[in-house]
């Protein structure tokens, strides 16, 4: 009977995805446990019943990609193939759900960590700038496991897990009703509703968005009108900065997409279009669900400027 040296791939050199940073608001003398991204176990339990199964390409097991025998490059049987197929979409899973969450929190501003939006102007800083890091780390990660998959079973196998894995973390998260929400990479990729863009003006805010503010916020009234007013300007700027984005991707699709994100992060321009446009579209309800909740409590119309509110000017003016 031959002896195993190495079996399957050798996981250890699998890519490391990004390193947590300091907790912005915490003074560094205070021991703290971020909160991790959502995990899986989280989410609604993925079924792999229908995982796609490859076989594994000869000159793979020729070059000994899944291990080595005494008796030469190892084979890897149906079962092997199909733990190495689960094992690798859930690595996959793991890396999609903490890029999402990253992408989000570089949005609303919220720590993923945490939870909550850091207090200062310097805390807020170091976020972003963590946040910009991780992105590009954890979409290379992405891209290296399947490239890594690839190596063994194919380009077309890794295209077919790309998407399995996307559809079914979607489908996770998000409880198709027939056809998939804006929101669902599906709603705009051929193999879902592949419907059209929704026009900008047509997207409604998500008024459950403010909720999130209110804790945040200071006790003081004045102190609250002022940081509400900052929030307003700075939201308003990013939604139509969001507008503006949203638009590019519709008019001009994949070509308006960095190359990490067409040739890395996604394995198709039209999965990384699809993708684009539903994150946009979130973004855009967030932001203006946002915007409608800071002008209510500033009593403000929309579109209105702070300044030129009467909680905007100061009490001696005319």
């Amino acid at each position: 009977m031959a002896v195993h040296e190495q079996q399957f791939f050798n996981w250890d050199e699998r890519p490391t995805r990004g390193t947590p940073a300091p907790t912005p608001d915490v003074p560094t003398d205070t021991a703290v446990a971020p909160q991790a991204p959502p995990e899986l176990a989280q989410l609604k339990a993925p079924s792999f019943d229908d995982v796609p199964i490859a076989s594994p390409l000869s000159a793979a097991i020729e070059h000994g990609v899944f291990g080595l025998t005494t008796e030469g490059a190892y084979a890897p049987n149906e079962e092997d193939v199909r733990a190495i197929t689960v094992e690798q979409a859930t690595e996959l899973m793991a890396t999609l759900v903490e890029l999402q969450s990253v992408e989000d929190a570089l949005r609303t501003g919220e720590d993923p960590r945490t939870g909550k939006v850091p207090r200062t102007d310097n805390a807020r800083l170091k976020l972003r700038e963590y946040l910009e890091r991780e992105a590009p780390l954890l979409a290379t990660a992405y891209g290296d496991v399947l490239a890594a998959f690839a190596n063994g079973f194919g380009d077309e196998a890794a295209r077919a897990l790309d998407l399995w894995v996307r559809r079914t973390l979607a489908d996770c998260t998000i409880e198709p009703r027939g056809r998939y929400d804006p929101g669902h990479p599906w709603h705009y990729y051929h193999e879902g509703d592949a419907a059209p863009p929704i026009a900008v003006d047509d997207i409604e805010p998500d008024l459950d968005a403010g909720r999130f503010i209110e804790r945040d916020l200071p006790k003081n009234r004045a102190k609250r009108t002022a940081r509400v007013g900052a929030m307003l300007a700075e939201e308003r700027q990013r939604v139509e900065e969001d507008r503006r984005r949203y638009q590019e991707i519709v008019e001009r699709g994949a070509e308006a997409l960095s190359r990490y994100d067409r040739e890395i992060a996604h394995s198709s321009d039209e999965m990384a279009r699809a993708t684009a446009l539903s994150l946009k579209y979130n973004h855009l309800r967030w932001g203006m669900g946002r915007v409608a909740w800071l002008e209510s409590q500033l009593g403000i119309r929309a579109g209105e400027s702070f300044l030129s509110s009467d909680c905007g000017r100061d009490r001696n003016e005319p």
